[in-house]
């Protein structure tokens, strides 16, 4: 209180060191006992237990007696008591059980069927004001007239869906740097000027502390977003993130942990944003459990799995590519949620490059998106053809699309917006080798970036990130037997 106290009053940042006891080691391999600390324990135990020293106040004043506190201490052993008894006497948990606490929604949930909570317009109306409210329509009017023209970014999309979803839920809450301004690419825009600084939260340069905020949330009843401006911030919040897809496991069912984390990543050709800033952070999280992952490199992927993420009752991360946040343009299919575990076909290669062995089924997401559909004029002349996917859920992963391509063309390349070693990539070509294998004749085509940093001079980038001129050369290898 004391330090709230002298900020508040305007003197300044300050310092609060605490100094306490610690009456056990870290673990049990610390040698502590070894310091022959009898006599130092028990004096902490008389003059530092903070449960002692309650004890002690509150009889003194006369709040309980001695004997109150006897009788509570002993509900307190006996409720103990019977937890360790319970414990002791029940089956210990099936198999099954470590699969089931992997979601709390589980991967096929259609979002759509999840009703708005009943009090939303009640709150909205104590809390927005008129004038907040008609500016944020007025707003949303706007997305939405863009959206239908086909004019809306990726940017706008998730702004809009954010609004929409905000209002529909007034427990969902909002974290991002410079988010009074809109960040980089307008995904928090207008949202602390409707809801405050309570529910949209302007935060400073601290991934870590703002996720971890964020994580909190989750546990109590909220539903926090945090936008990333770069995806590759989230490095800094590795733990948080790490422990908000293990929450609804370690705790056995008994907290939900809706949180959505979203921000524009990936690494494009000719990005120029050097090596610190197109690292394949999409590949580094895909290792934590409980975490849905995906890509969206349309405004109207963005969109819907955006509403998606906030209704879920889970941790989802949804990249989307930086330098495509407000080039690419789109329409929307407005007021819909999508899946969390499809991909999306964008291009059917013909039947007769198929029944000619000609078609190859490509998978990309982020930027190769944009980066295969510039070329596939370009395969077309040269006699082949591909089923391009786009793989919009990262994890789970839609191993029943890629089948159903493969079946009609027994060869896969996939364009890789991260490293050779540990990259999405990687883990595609596994399972598409360990699921797919009878169907494939040819080995699958992985052009993903070299393991080395991604340097900032194109001349340097373009030995380390691939992009569509490569892909034209990988059709031409796998449709002609040069692998």
């Amino acid at each position: 209180k004391a330090v709230i106290d002298y900020v508040r009053s305007g003197k300044g940042p300050a310092i609060l060191q605490v100094h306490t006891y610690r009456f056990n080691g870290h673990s049990p391999a610390d040698p502590e006992h070894e310091r022959g600390r009898k006599d130092e324990k028990a004096w902490a135990r008389a003059e530092q237990d903070p449960i002692k020293k309650f004890e002690d106040k509150y009889t003194a004043n006369g709040v309980f007696t001695e004997d109150e506190l006897k009788e509570f201490k002993k509900e307190v052993l006996a409720e103990v008591k019977a937890a360790v008894k319970f414990a002791d006497e029940s089956d210990m948990p099936p198999v099954e059980l470590a699969k089931e606490l992997e979601y709390p929604d589980a991967p096929d949930t259609d979002y759509n069927l999840k009703p708005a909570p009943a009090f939303a317009d009640a709150v909205n109306a104590r809390t927005i004001s008129p004038e907040q409210m008609e500016t944020v329509q007025a707003h949303i009017a706007g997305l939405r007239e863009k959206a239908i023209a086909g004019d809306i970014s990726i940017g706008d999309a998730i702004n809009l869906a954010i609004h929409e979803e905000m209002l529909r839920d007034p427990t969902t809450t909002i974290h991002a740097e410079d988010l009074q301004a809109g960040s980089s690419y307008d995904i928090p825009k207008l949202t602390q000027q409707t809801y405050g600084k309570t529910r949209a939260a302007d935060e400073i340069i601290d991934e870590g502390h703002f996720i971890g905020k964020a994580l909190g949330e989750g546990m109590n009843g909220y539903r926090p977003i945090v936008e990333l401006m770069n995806t590759n911030f989230g490095i800094f919040g590795m733990a948080e993130i790490s422990s908000a897809g293990n929450t609804y496991a370690t705790t056995g069912g008994q907290f939900d942990m809706p949180m959505t984390i979203v921000g524009a990543g990936g690494t494009a050709p000719n990005q120029a944003l050097g090596a610190e800033h197109s690292q394949p952070f999409h590949a580094y999280v895909m290792g934590i459990p409980g975490l849905k992952i995906c890509s969206a490199a349309s405004p109207d992927a963005a969109y819907g799995i955006t509403k998606s993420m906030i209704r879920d009752n889970g941790p989802c991360f949804l990249f989307a590519p930086v330098k495509m946040m407000k080039e690419a343009k789109g329409t929307l299919d407005l007021d819909v949620c999508a899946p969390l575990n499809k991909s999306a076909l964008l291009h059917e290669a013909s039947a007769e490059s198929v029944a000619a062995g000609n078609a190859v089924t490509v998978l990309t997401y982020l930027h190769g998106v944009k980066e295969a559909q510039m070329v596939i004029d370009e395969i077309q002349e040269e006699g082949f053809d591909i089923d391009l996917i786009e793989l919009r859920s990262l994890k789970p992963l839609d191993m029943d699309s890629i089948r159903k391509s493969l079946e009609r063309t027994n060869k896969i390349a996939i364009l890789d917006e991260s490293t050779k070693s540990g990259g999405i990539g990687a883990t595609v070509s596994a399972r598409i080798s360990e699921e797919c294998f009878d169907l494939l004749d040819a080995p699958v085509k992985r052009l993903c970036m070299d393991d080395a940093p991604v340097p900032y001079a194109s001349t340097m980038e373009v030995a380390v990130v691939k992009r569509g001129s490569d892909l034209v050369q990988g059709v031409f290898d796998l449709a002609t037997g040069q692998y």
